[in-house]
Order: structure tokens, then C-alpha cells, then sequence
């Protein structure tokens, strides 16, 4: 269970439903792309993805890649992630990418989380 702080409660909870293992991801382009560059290699080093479904619920993604590991997938409802409103599926991809970094004292994982705290 996800714990919430007192300005948390100013978001709708997420629509969690089961993870569908054979259900579709988004093919082509996503509604909304928000990248943190790598400065050297080819990929980035942080990623979420905005896309509304066509029940009108929004979906996310977040993606990280830092000090040799990283975890990574694309947006869709295959994962069973949707949230109400745009901004309310951005605050729970901050919350996952902070959530997986947690612990993590590299100058990479602080990055990170500057940029997803600065979204």
C-alpha cells in the first residue's frame, strides 16, 4: 500500500487493476514524453511516458537507468496504471521513479530525482 503524505491527499488515488500479461502497450507515438538525457550514452537516463486511454483514464511509464542497473517499460494498459487526470499520472510516475531510487547516494541517482522532483 502506497502512503501518503498530507499534500499527497490533493491527488486522486490510481486505478490499480491486475497487471494483463498478454495485454498491449502503446504502439507508436505517447501522448506526453519526459526524458533526462544520458550526457554520453545513447539512452536516456530517466523516462516517463503520458498516455490517455480510450476509456479516458491516463496510464504512465517510468523508466531509469543509473550506476550500472535500471528498470525500464513502456506505457499501456497492460500494466493496469491509470489515473484520473494528466497530472495526477505524472505525480504517481515521480512517485515510482523516487520510490526505486530510494537509498540509492550516487551523484546519477540524484540526478534523477532533481529532475523528477523539479516535474
Amino acid at each position: 500500500m502506497m502512503q501518503l503524505g498530507l499534500f499527497d491527499a490533493l491527488h486522486a488515488l490510481p486505478v490499480i487493476v491486475p497487471v494483463d500479461p498478454d495485454g498491449p502497450v502503446v504502439k507508436g507515438e505517447v501522448d506526453e514524453f519526459l526524458c533526462l538525457p544520458h550526457p554520453r550514452l545513447a539512452w536516456n537516463r530517466a523516462e516517463i511516458e503520458l498516455h490517455r486511454h480510450e476509456n479516458g483514464l491516463w496510464m504512465w511509464s517510468a523508466s531509469w537507468h543509473c550506476d550500472n542497473c535500471g528498470s525500464s517499460y513502456r506505457v499501456g494498459p497492460k500494466w493496469g496504471k491509470f489515473a484520473e487526470t494528466r497530472d495526477d499520472a505524472l505525480f504517481y510516475a515521480v512517485r515510482e521513479l523516487t520510490a526505486a531510487l530510494e537509498g540509492k547516494d550516487t551523484p546519477e541517482a540524484k540526478q534523477i530525482l532533481e529532475w523528477a522532483a523539479a516535474l
